[in-house]
């Protein structure tokens, strides 16, 4: 897929959302479980090393959790984060991961479904993480606003 239809699908995603005046996490996450019908847990989970894997989208049958490495920063969180919940915005199903995850400490059930970063040139992976600059310089006006650095990487480590 060509970098313009990424751009063009995280925007229209981006222009969708209500998320009132003041975004932040909450706001996002809100308007999700409100969309969803389902409320979302996250969590950090400190046996995620954060090298090759950050962040996982797990659903459950009644509830997702959003869970992320352990971050370097406060902006790398908000992002791991909002990359995950730009995937639920995106109505992203199936992601390939080779992850075998059972049972995510203090939830009991099976997930039904493990989204979980695989490639950075795939194109669900590509528009999340655009999607997730979008919603981050609506989080925070202050930063520089996304470019044409479809990953994102460049803006948030440099």
């Amino acid at each position: 897929m060509s970098d313009r239809k990424i751009r063009r699908t995280a925007r229209d995603a981006n222009r969708q959302l209500d998320l009132g005046a003041h975004t932040d996490l909450d706001s996002i996450k809100k308007s999700l479980e409100t969309t969803r019908d389902r409320p979302i847990t996250i969590m950090e989970l400190p046996t995620l090393r954060g090298d090759d894997l950050c962040g996982l989208c797990v659903a459950y049958s009644s509830h997702d959790v959003v869970v992320h490495a352990p971050p370097r920063s406060s902006l790398h969180q908000q992002q791991i984060i909002v990359h995950e919940f730009a995937h639920m915005i995106l109505n992203h199903q199936v992601t390939a991961t080779s992850l075998d995850l059972v049972q995510l400490p203090g939830f009991n059930e099976t997930p039904l479904q493990v989204l979980g970063r695989n490639s950075f040139d795939d194109y669900d992976e590509a528009a999340a993480e655009y999607l997730a600059d979008l919603l981050m310089a609506r989080i925070r006006p202050d930063l520089e606003g996304p470019t044409d650095d479809q990953s994102g990487f460049n803006k948030v480590f440099g």
